[in-house]
């Protein structure tokens, strides 16, 4: 093989996997709150804040969490700059609109009918494909969400831990969400206490196995 194709391969087969780990976060983002929303059980931190702004506004879901997106962007990139990457422009563009397509996908199945335990194991299913997403953004570069941006900066300068930090913005949002008329719920309130742990630990598991391969 020629140094030229060499040079191409590793030109483009790089950015090729950044992008696809980039819309694997997406279908995972919107799959995890749209199970949320429709089984009823209330949702993340962050989609309840959207959900409050939603209902308060008249906005669709996807608008409403652009709007969340790009306030909380714009606080990244004067703290947090660093930790921003192509990633978090994408996650906050169209993450909102992933969610009202899995939301469309689900509706005909009218999930929030079932009993409980159905509807919790959706909830349950839901926390994993949320917390591995964020997950999968920070251990592989590809630009955290914007929140994380600013909570992990914040951790690196108070010296707290970020699980720490996730919890309390998390109880700040819901507060918030449910102040402006966001479905609260159970799941909710697991969703606050699992969620930086989660996250922290899919963060671990990732590292262990970029580094065996």
């Amino acid at each position: 093989m020629s140094a030229k194709m060499a040079r191409g391969q590793t030109g483009w087969l790089p950015t090729l996997k950044r992008w696809l780990l980039i819309f694997l976060v997406m279908n995972l983002v919107g799959a995890a709150v749209a199970l949320f929303l429709e089984n009823g059980l209330g949702s993340d931190s962050i989609g309840l804040l959207c959900d409050g702004l939603h209902r308060m506004t008249g906005l669709s879901y996807g608008n409403a969490s652009m709007l969340y997106n790009l306030a909380i962007i714009a606080a990244a990139a004067v703290f947090a700059r660093g930790n921003l990457g192509a990633g978090t422009i994408v996650y906050a563009l169209t993450s909102g609109y992933f969610i009202d397509f899995y939301c469309w996908l689900m509706d005909p199945f009218t999930l929030g009918e079932n009993p409980f335990l159905l509807r919790f194991l959706g909830f349950a299913v839901g926390q994993i494909f949320l917390s591995l997403a964020l997950a999968i953004l920070i251990q592989m570069n590809l630009g955290m969400n914007a929140l994380d941006a600013l909570l992990t900066r914040l951790s690196q300068r108070v010296k707290l831990p970020y699980a720490a930090l996730r919890t309390g913005a998390d109880l700040t949002y819901v507060v918030i969400g449910t102040l402006m008329g966001g479905v609260f719920g159970i799941g909710t309130i697991l969703s606050v206490l699992l969620t930086g742990t989660m996250i922290r630990a899919f963060t671990r598991c990732l590292s262990v196995l970029s580094k065996n391969r």
